[in-house]
């Protein structure tokens, strides 16, 4: 039977969760999880929460899904060990390096694969075939699902309700380099749901994928999630009886949606339903407000007047949204036909004493909440005998690698200004115009189809180099030299040591936290225009303007979008730095003025003097790095 998975923020939500339905529950603790703003237990408290929720019935999840510095590592695993000893049944991680660690210390912990790992196609599998459960990103089409299941033979989770992020799977780094509050490490300041050309080109719509319930455990699906560990007792109650009707209803051989419920959800949050990738829906986003808004209730008319979409009783809530702004009210008088009445129906035409001028929508945002009914209580869980022998991590060897300058370009002839100061000029594969002259460069969020096409063409050319952009790729290349992009996360030594290879290290690490590391053969992003987000959202203009006046251009990369920062990363004179510490790659990324950058770059690591204009670069996150 498919699981039914919720998420739980506090002792309220989670008993939300558990008593409307759940088989599972997803929570954070402390400081490593993806949403450190929510509300999370602490870990003294998951022995009460696991003995809460396996009398029950219910298992326990804890995201530990954030990316882990060296100076976190022991800490990281110290977390696991106590959380395994506490009785917790998996642990949702994102980096990859980890897996085969956690499987070996801790026997009986599963090991579930975050959405952030951004599994983008099935030649993921030779990394990921050790985990027990694979959470698929949100950006997969139901007949992608369906493939993924069937090749890899793979426990999958995908998400069915709740929030949708624009940028893939989301990893991202916008909130990084505006902010300094890196999603990556779930300090997200959703700058998705600002304001871009004066609209909110970014805030996507909720995802809601209820009627589908059918289709996806007819697919073998192992797991339906609810996302919301930001969102109310009310929401999660909601959304759990909901899915766990239709659900029941389907094993029951008589699918149906309790619609009373659905409307409590809705209520309780969305920003509008989208079947969203899933099903190939186009408008996934919502451009007039990225907020919640309930129920629609209507449009005003001359008079106070209103057609109503939904029943309305006297004491429900509304929100006027007026032009520039979200007004709220209580209810308190209803005329129908020129008498006050205390409730007035769907298709009624009534006047409500509310401040609002013609044209004003309504949406009504609370009523009376259903009577509660109570779940089958499933049987118990029981877990014994757990023990861990010295937690001890791997050493790491301390590297260094030799020197050299990597560039990656957008055009052939960019590639050919490249080639008079490096030989390790990376261009995308797919590009018409490729030739042998190059590395080649394979793009990220390829499907299966590409990712074949891209290791032939690999072949076809007979390129020894290749900048990996999609890991679905990178057991396929055996005796190549291979770099890991940048896109990857590379962020600290187990990753480092866990691809064979070189890796372009993570732009949110500072300089202190590279000194830190063991082992330095790995490449610094030096130069270029960042890629704040990769999307599979394609309606976008080529320019982003914020609020603040900032632009943020728009690349297409083979099948996605790319938004770039507003200003170019430029380290300048700083490599001398990153050469002392014994850092011996350096990579430019670079869409413009290949010849002039890759002269100054060559210059100042020959230690000659350059003119550098600092003041039209971001040092990034040099300095202070994310927290």
């Amino acid at each position: 039977m498919i699981e039914l998975l919720l998420p739980a923020g506090d002792w309220d939500t989670l008993r939300a969760a558990v008593e409307n339905g759940a088989d599972a529950v997803y929570l954070g603790v402390d400081r490593f999880n993806a949403r450190r703003r929510a509300s999370n237990f602490q870990l003294s408290e998951i022995g009460k929460v696991v003995d809460y929720c396996h009398s029950a019935g219910v298992r326990v999840y804890i995201t530990m899904n954030i990316l882990v510095k060296n100076s976190e590592l022991v800490d990281f695993f110290e977390t696991i060990k106590k959380l395994y000893l506490g009785g917790v049944d998996a642990v949702i991680i994102q980096q990859l390096s980890f897996v085969s660690l956690i499987k070996k210390k801790f026997p009986g912990l599963e090991v579930h694969i975050s959405t952030q790992a951004a599994i983008s196609n099935t030649g993921f599998l030779d990394l990921i075939k050790k985990a027990d459960k694979i959470i698929l990103p949100r950006e997969y089409s139901k007949e992608e699902i369906n493939d993924f299941i069937v090749k890899t033979k793979l426990a999958t989770e995908i998400f069915v309700q709740g929030a949708l992020c624009f940028s893939y799977s989301g990893k991202c780094l916008f909130s990084s380099f505006l902010g300094g509050r890196s999603g990556n490490r779930g300090l997200c300041a959703q700058p998705c749901r600002k304001k871009y050309n004066k609209s909110y080109l970014l805030s996507m719509k909720d995802l809601s994928l209820i009627k589908e319930i059918p289709e996806i455990i007819k697919m073998g699906v192992s797991t339906v999630k609810i996302e919301g560990r930001l969102r109310s007792v009310k929401y999660i109650k909601y959304a759990a009886r909901v899915y766990r009707q239709a659900i029941d209803s389907h094993y029951a051989g008589k699918f149906k949606i309790n619609e009373k419920d659905y409307k409590q959800m809705k209520l309780a949050f969305n920003r509008k339903f989208t079947w969203g990738y899933y099903s190939g829906a186009k408008n996934l986003v919502s451009s007039d407000r990225p907020m919640g808004r309930g129920l629609f209730l209507g449009e005003m008319e001359v008079g106070g007047l209103i057609k109503l979409e939904e029943d309305l009783s006297v004491g429900d809530g509304v929100g006027i949204w007026l032009p520039k702004k979200v007004d709220g009210a209580v209810i308190k008088k209803i005329e129908l036909d020129g008498v006050i009445v205390d409730k007035a129906l769907k298709g009624d035409k009534v006047k409500l004493f509310i401040r609002a001028k013609p044209g004003v929508k309504i949406y009504k945002t609370s009523t009376k909440e259903e009577e509660d009914f109570v779940f089958k209580k499933k049987k118990a869980i029981k877990i014994v005998g757990r023990k861990v022998k010295e937690l001890v991590l791997p050493e790491f060897e301390s590297k260094k690698g030799s020197f050299e300058l990597l560039v990656k370009v957008y055009s052939k002839a960019d590639g050919l200004k490249a080639l008079k100061y490096t030989r390790k000029v990376f261009y995308n594969i797919f590009a018409k115009d490729f030739s042998n002259k190059f590395c080649a460069y394979i793009p990220k969020l390829l499907n299966d189809e590409e990712v074949e096409k891209a290791v032939k063409l690999v072949e076809k050319f007979g390129v020894k180099n290749v900048l990996i952009g999609d890991l679905g790729v990178y057991s396929k290349l055996k005796g190549k030299n291979l770099y890991i992009d940048y896109s990857n996360n590379i962020f600290n030594d187990m990753d480092v040591d866990y691809f064979n290879g070189v890796s372009v290290i993570s732009p949110e690490l500072s300089f202190s936290e590279l000194k830190e590391f063991v082992n330095k053969n790995f490449a610094v992003l030096v130069h270029g225009k960042v890629v704040m987000m990769n999307t599979k959202y394609l309606d976008l203009p080529a320019r982003l303007k914020d609020e603040k006046g900032y632009v943020f251009r728009v690349r297409r990369e083979n099948s996605c979008f790319q938004i770039l920062n507003s200003i170019d990363l430029g380290l300048g004179e700083l490599v001398l730095k990153l050469k002392e510490i014994g850092v011996q790659k350096y990579f430019l990324d670079l869409d413009h003025g290949v010849d002039k950058y890759l002269r100054i770059y060559s210059k100042i690591l020959t230690g000659k003097k350059v003119e550098f204009h600092k003041f039209n670069f971001t040092k990034g996150h040099w300095d202070k790095g994310v927290s």
